[in-house]
């Protein structure tokens, strides 16, 4: 936990530059390579939950473990996970929330006089902002917008009731 919160406490858009010139540099496929600079800053949502939720374990659980012999993946697979489990899904969703914003900036990346752009909505918006073209911002903010509904109505809600309902400790 203290390397988690010492590695979080480093700020994720300095590993930009360094990622844009390693893309230039060994000529890697922008439009691949451009999710993993989106996924850059989202990862602590994730890891933070996760560390609550391995905080949040009753101290009875492992008490439990430990008088019945329940070691390795079986005390993973009965006690950690399930425990943990509501935690992470709490942090992809708010992990997958940030990945849109952060899109915007990791879809259209300058480095010199070489810009790099790849396909999808956050450079739709970048383009659309660049330019001054208030009617394309709007639209490609509000497909976001419903794209994050639809994908929390279909996907996101009922997985974490399904985790709340599941594997709650109270």
């Amino acid at each position: 936990q203290p390397v988690m919160q010492f590695l979080a406490a480093f700020p994720a858009n300095l590993l930009f530059p360094v990622m844009v010139f390693l893309i230039l540099k060994y000529h890697f496929n922008f439009q691949l390579w451009s999710i993993p600079l989106m996924l850059i800053g989202s990862q602590w949502y994730v890891a933070f939950n996760v560390i609550a939720g391995t905080i949040a374990i009753p101290k009875e659980f492992h008490l439990v473990a430990e008088n019945f012999n329940t070691r390795g993946w079986l005390r993973w697979k009965r006690i950690i996970l399930p425990a943990i489990f509501p935690y992470y899904v709490t942090g992809a969703i708010t992990a997958v929330g940030n990945a849109w914003n952060v899109s915007i900036v990791a879809e259209v990346v300058s480095w010199g006089s070489k810009t790099m752009t790849a396909t999808g909505v956050g450079s739709y918006i970048a383009k659309a902002s660049s330019n001054g073209s208030n009617p394309k911002l709007a639209l490609g903010i509000m497909v976001i917008c419903v794209y994050v509904l639809v994908l929390n109505r279909i996907f996101w809600r009922p997985l974490y009731e399904y985790a709340e309902r599941r594997f709650k400790m109270d």
